[in-house]
């Protein structure tokens, strides 16, 4: 056999080699190497996210004692107990601030919180939440507050079988105002807090020498399980 076909063979049996060995080994390895990069840059990614999040927690962690305190703050206005004492001290406050005099001011009884997830047209009752099994309580029916009478102190309990969870009490409140801005004054004041009373609704008459309100209002109580 000749010299140079011998050369020639073993050049290409080498080419063979290496370009096997490229298919098999180098390829593979190559291709290896660039999925561990993405995913290193993916883990890179996601580090710098959490770090985002740590600085976060860190830096409301610095605030904590003021966070504490605005928690704190927010839940005096719905409070643990029904103790009912700050809304008509909230009330009377209300009152003097805008020049009204308070006629009457009626609590009703506890009833399970009502859920409200758009305004409510004049007349339409709330969603009730469902009465527990375990006590048996109707929530169907909203308290009529016109049909509670005025106490001279404030209730210190309900009747019946004690409610679970969420409650809400209903007020109504008659004051007498001289002037129609006294009337806006008093309203406005009475959202003022520290105890939450919302959903309030008014009817102001003219009196001839003054005007006559009428407030239906909600205050809510939240004990802890």
């Amino acid at each position: 056999m000749p010299k140079q076909l011998i050369n020639v063979i073993g050049i290409v049996v080498c080419v063979g080699i290496l370009g096997l060995a490229l298919a098999l080994v180098a390829v593979p390895i190559f291709f290896q190497s660039l999925a561990t990069g993405a995913q290193t840059a993916q883990v890179d990614q996601t580090n710098d996210v959490y770090q985002v999040q740590i600085d976060a927690l860190r830096a409301e962690e610095e605030r904590m004692g003021e966070i504490e305190a605005s928690v704190a703050g927010l839940r005096t206005e719905i409070p643990l107990a029904n103790e009912l004492d700050d809304v008509f001290e909230l009330v009377a406050r209300a009152a003097s601030d805008s020049n009204v005099q308070v006629q009457t001011i009626t609590a009703g009884e506890n009833a399970a919180f009502a859920v409200r997830t758009a305004p409510l047209a004049i007349g339409e009752e709330p969603e009730v939440a469902p009465a527990d099994p375990a006590t048996g309580d109707a929530t169907g029916e909203t308290s009529d507050p016109a049909a509670t009478p005025a106490p001279e102190t404030p209730p210190t309990g309900t009747e019946g079988a004690p409610i679970d969870g969420r409650q809400q009490v209903d007020f109504t409140i008659t004051v007498s105002a001289p002037l129609l801005q006294d009337a806006v004054a008093f309203l406005d004041r009475l959202r003022g807090g520290p105890r939450l009373l919302s959903a309030i609704d008014s009817t102001v008459t003219p009196t001839g020498t003054g005007f006559d309100v009428s407030v239906s209002a909600l205050t809510f109580v939240l004990p802890e399980n």
